[in-house]
């Protein structure tokens, strides 16, 4: 019942907002999209579940989000214009986020780039840090709770769970155990006072998935994954993703410590300590491997600037001191307060320059410390980064070189070879008038198989299943359609050409350039395309070809049947055929060569299909119309007699003394005297009904054809004829193919060129990444 009275608040009004549509639901509530009358403007409004208007508990959390949200304002997080009680709902009206949760675009795009990763969550601590001087803890920061605008700025959102802090103690008392599993501190966990730092847990934990795509400790239900937070050792990032600086790992490590008083003590000190390596990164980047005061651009020392902090906060700074010399266990990371080098200034400009020097780390008083001390390494110089990451590529470069490829080039041979030699010992089953695309499944349709046809089948179908789990490694996962698509290939050359060797190509040099290897390289760039079409995150240069690639595909698709009957362009249904198809090829093109869609596969493979289906269509609707015009004037001169089924059932009853009135259900019943004959029976009469109408018209194949043709007619009606006549207009072309192969090597070609492409596939993406 609560669930239908949401329903109807679409197109109601809610504290002057009309409501557009509900967007999201959960267990508290729906979250509905609505349009703000008197600001004119988008807003979301959040709506308690009318069931849980009574339950004192979850109004008090409902509201707790409210006042919290209300308090702030900031670009980070989510504003809030009016909260209350109307109508019986409570509602929280808040700006409308156009976008999507870190959680989801990590699922889209794992591995973002570290700049953006660093990016978005400098946003999120200085959002907490707006949040944390109000004196609110978020207890429930996670990906999931951080919104993505269109902007690709970070968005704090979700502050149901959220907390203020005793101004006096800078702590809040906690009764019950919230937040999420995967990404709740320790403290927070044990049902602890808590401070501001539980949050920059919650962030480390989630910079942790966010860097690697997996969480920081995985368990058998929630309670495992607790106690890990609270008694395993921290997890290092850089294990699983090597491309993360030094400094950034134990970044993490540091917000992750067990103990709050080892973390960063505040958002803002996280905040400044990304800022300054970041510039330090740059600034090594830019210089070489180490920062020389031999350089033309003069440095500085300078003190950081100092930032704004809460009472609390700033108690615990100035008792930082006091712990380094009364506890010899060092500091993870550099100090907040130590100096900085900047660029762009005079050193003689600061008598302080040379006095002011970054505090040295305490030494460990004992080897246990030393022992129990996480140990963080500086950051590398850009220098040693590159030789690493280099030296890296080029083992990974050989082992793949050595191992993968001649793995796929084996797999590439036995998928060519096996399913060509199961056509060649298939041949033997083939009927000359039923066409090629019949004639593949003609073989395991008959009644005696050929000598050898079941073995060779078994390990037909080994390596295709191969080919097919091929995909699942990164290197040969773009050429696995090109595998799948060779076995085809090999298959039908062994079946249509079975008295040529194995790739023979002796005639290939004669016929390159004709129509009759069209069909080959609409089938290569089709293979091509589609694997540009499956790329994830297409460079700018990967787009531009398959964009060509598609126009390539839609102009062989339109080329390949080359018939002599033009396409039937004068019904408006083939014209609209051929226009999807011309846009089904732009469609593909654009998403291919747009950058923003460069993480869009559906899209531009649908378009591949719709302007290769398209175009073929529409090539073939000249002779589907021929066809379906003489076969029409066929039967209006070929006379079948209906049997009068209902008359000799009444009889057969009036015998036997039954009422089963069946000569009610058999006037249903379109038997005729033709479907009382044998096949070759009607073959013999539409035969001479063919001489009759139209005699020395026919040719032994077109008269062959034309009474399989009506035979479908009169023994199922006209759409079971029409089906026939489109199948064999369809593989038409395919027909013509098989024929002229048996004397251009056509098939040998195609399958030359399929090993060609998907070895090259393979080998591009040892060398340049699987992407």
């Amino acid at each position: 019942m609560a669930e239908e009275k949401q329903e109807s608040l679409v197109g109601q009004e809610i504290s002057g907002c009309e409501i557009l549509q509900k967007v999201a639901i959960g267990g508290m509530g729906a979250v509905y999209k609505a349009r703000h009358k008197a600001l004119d403007r988008i807003v979301c409004v959040k709506i308690l579940s009318p069931a849980l208007t009574n339950d004192k508990k979850a109004v008090e959390l409902f509201l707790t989000e409210a006042r919290a949200i209300a308090e702030l304002e900031h670009p980070n997080i989510v504003q809030v214009f009016n909260v209350g009680k109307e109508r019986g709902y409570y509602f929280i009206v808040m700006s409308f986020i156009e976008g999507q949760t870190l959680s989801q675009l990590i699922k889209k795009q794992k591995g973002l780039p570290l700049s953006t990763v660093l990016d978005l969550f400098e946003g999120v601590l200085l959002g907490l840090d707006a949040a944390h001087a109000k004196g609110i803890i978020h207890r429930d920061i996670k990906p999931s709770n951080i919104l993505i605008n269109n902007d690709g700025q970070a968005k704090i959102v979700d502050f149901g769970i959220a907390k203020k802090v005793d101004k006096e103690k800078g702590t809040t008392k906690t009764t019950e155990l919230a937040g999420t599993a995967y990404f709740i501190a320790p403290e927070q966990a044990l049902g602890r006072d808590l401070d501001t730092r539980a949050d920059l847990y919650s962030v480390g934990a989630s910079l942790y998935y966010v860097l690697t795509g997996q969480f920081p400790y995985n368990g058998k239900n929630s309670i495992d994954i607790i106690q890990k937070h609270i008694n395993e050792p921290i997890p290092n990032p850089a294990k699983l993703r090597p491309d993360i600086p030094a400094w950034l790992a134990g970044a993490v490590q540091k917000l992750m410590s067990k103990k709050p008083e080892d973390r960063f003590q505040t958002a803002k000190e996280t905040y400044v300590y990304f800022q300054k390596m970041r510039a330090e990164d740059m600034l090594r980047f830019k210089k070489g491997s180490s920062i020389s005061l031999a350089e033309n651009t003069a440095l500085r020392i300078v003190k950081e600037e100092k930032f704004q902090t809460t009472s609390v906060q700033q108690k615990r700074q100035t008792e930082k001191p006091l712990k380094h010399s009364t506890n010899t266990k060092p500091s993870m990371l550099p100090s907040i307060d130590a100096a900085v080098v900047r660029p762009n200034a005079d050193p003689s400009s600061d008598p302080k320059a040379e006095t002011e020097k970054p505090q040295e780390q305490p030494m460990l008083s004992s080897e246990k410390e030393a022992k129990e001390a996480p140990v963080y390494t500086p950051a590398p110089s850009k220098a040693e980064i590159l030789l690493h990451q280099t030296a890296r590529n080029s083992v990974k470069l050989t082992k793949n070189l050595l191992f993968k490829l001649p793995v796929f080039i084996v797999l590439t041979v036995a998928v060519a070879y096996v399913w060509h030699r199961l056509g060649v010992i298939c041949s033997v089953n083939t009927i000359a008038q039923d066409g090629a695309l019949r004639n593949l499944i003609n073989p395991f349709l008959a009644d005696h198989y050929a000598p050898g046809q079941l073995v060779f089948s078994l390990w037909a179908v080994i390596v295709f299943v191969l080919a097919v789990m091929s995909a699942a490694v990164k290197e040969f996962s773009q050429s696995t359609f090109g595998l799948l698509l060779l076995a085809v290939v090999s298959y039908m050359a062994g079946l249509f050409v079975p008295q040529g060797t194995f790739l023979d190509i002796s005639n290939v040099a004669k016929y390159m350039l004709t129509p009759e290897y069209y069909l080959c390289y609409l089938v290569v760039a089709f293979v091509w395309a589609v694997a540009l079409c499956f790329v994830y995150n297409r460079t700018l240069l990967q787009g531009l070809l398959g964009a060509a690639l598609a126009g390539l595909v839609a102009v062989l698709a339109y080329s390949v049947p080359h018939l002599t009957l033009a396409p039937d362009s004068g019904v408006w249904t083939w014209r609209i055929v051929f226009y999807v198809a011309i846009l089904g090829a732009f469609l593909a093109a654009f998403c291919l060569a747009n950058p923003k869609y460069k993480t869009s596969m559906l899209l531009p493979f649908l378009g591949l299909v719709i302007a290769v289906a398209g175009m073929w269509t529409y090539e073939v609707s000249g002779m589907v119309s021929t066809i379906k015009h003489t076969t029409k004037a066929l039967v209006a001169n070929i006379k079948v007699d209906e049997i009068n089924t209902a008359a000799y059932n009444a009889e057969v009853e009036q015998e036997v003394g039954l009422e089963s009135r069946r000569e009610v259900f058999a006037k249903l019943d379109k038997t005729t005297n033709f479907s009382l004959m044998s096949h070759q029976q009607q073959e013999l009469f539409l035969a001479a009904n063919l001489h009759r109408i139209a005699p020395e018209t026919f040719d032994e194949g077109t008269e062959a054809l034309f009474i399989r043709f009506l035979q479908k007619y009169y023994n199922g009606g006209a759409d079971n004829m029409d089906y026939e006549i489109w199948r064999y207009a369809l593989a038409y072309p395919v027909d013509v193919f098989s024929w002229d192969a048996q004397d251009n090597g056509a098939y040998s070609m195609a399958m030359l060129l399929l090993m060609l492409t998907s070895i090259g596939l393979c080998a591009g993406a040892i060398f340049l990444g699987e992407e």
